[in-house]
């Protein structure tokens, strides 16, 4: 039986039970849930046979593709155009630079220096420079990246994304930097959400408000990238398929969708439950694509670019550490 909603069923159960089990087991709740999806995601893979996987695969794709979008959508009722007005124009600017400089040298080195080829060091750099796991998982449909670079990328994200967030804490005793400072540099400069909440709370309530409302603008500059990356897809499939006539190329409807969420939560049109049930849903959503990625991949396949990928992360670790550090002393 190769129906679609064979495949669906079995991302939504597991990814359902990886959710629960974050909810009420203390020991993993440090460990985000999506890593998690995909940790089962290839554990299953691993287990089931080959003739087992492959009725699962045409439902698996549309976890990753479709559900995967409608979970960046509604992402957006996380934020509010008020909320991320208190950031100020110099807020904008430092998010705006370090956006561009981690994609300008995540997408250089990842070519150039380690070799790797453009879509795993484009799914690094993004990964790094906006919102961790779920901006790769949005890149991924527009470039049309492999499920294992995907997860490639996610895990260099949740690496560095969590020494970050156990590395700074500790050294803003170190910096003549105050509280409101600390907490652009750690908007700017942490991976994933989550990660910037427990930095930012490990100083003060203060210094967390101020990051998040700095990381929410860099999740916002998801709609721009994605859109220019789109761009060059077209380009780039223009120049390539001349003999053939398809240009066509994914254009990235739910990065609209991602910005009329957030215009209509600004708007207070919708109750605050129904907010919370959008951005609760959201989370099991993101966690059935992990599931999905991750039953769709072998580890073997990993381990190819996986130390050129890592070593990418680690350099633009040490770009966003930096830079975000000395965006940080102007603020």
């Amino acid at each position: 039986m190769n129906h679609p909603i064979v495949g669906l069923i079995a991302a939504v159960v597991l990814a359902i039970g990886v959710v629960e089990l974050h909810l009420w087991l203390p020991a993993i709740q440090s460990v985000s849930p999506l890593l998690i999806s995909i940790g089962v995601g290839i554990l299953v893979s691993h287990i089931l046979p080959v003739r087992c996987k492959e009725p699962l695969v045409p439902g698996l794709n549309i976890a990753k593709g479709s559900i995967l979008r409608v979970a960046i959508v509604l992402y957006g009722f996380n934020i509010t155009l008020q909320a991320l007005s208190q950031v100020g124009i110099y807020g904008l600017f430092s998010a705006v630079t370090m956006v561009s400089v981690i994609l300008f040298v995540g997408i250089w080195a990842g070519t150039k220096l380690f070799k790797l080829d453009k879509e795993q060091a484009i799914l690094v750099a993004v990964g790094s420079a906006i919102c961790g796991a779920a901006a790769v998982a949005a890149m991924e449909p527009i470039i049309k990246a492999k499920p294992h670079k995907v997860i490639t990328a996610i895990s260099t994200v949740v690496v560095f994304g969590t020494l970050s967030m156990l590395l700074m804490p500790l050294v803003f005793q170190s910096f003549d930097i105050t509280e409101a400072q600390y907490g652009l540099w750690v908007g700017v400069s942490v991976h994933e959400v989550a990660q910037v909440v427990v930095a930012g709370d490990s100083v003060s309530s203060n210094a967390a408000h101020m990051a998040v409302l700095e990381k929410m603008l860099r999740v916002v500059l998801l709609v721009p990238v994605l859109l220019a990356f789109a761009v060059w897809m077209r380009q780039k499939s223009k120049g390539s398929d001349k003999e053939s006539g398809d240009h066509k190329v994914s254009v990235p409807w739910f990065a609209f969708l991602f910005i009329g969420a957030i215009i209509i939560n600004s708007l207070n049109w919708i109750p605050d439950d129904v907010t919370t049930a959008f951005t609760a849903a959201a989370t099991y959503l993101l966690c059935i694509a992990m599931t999905a990625l991750g039953m769709l991949t072998h580890i073997s396949v990993i381990k190819q670019g996986g130390a050129k990928a890592f070593a990418l992360a680690a350099l633009l670790f040490l770009s966003l550490f930096i830079t975000g550090y000395l965006l940080a002393q102007f603020a």
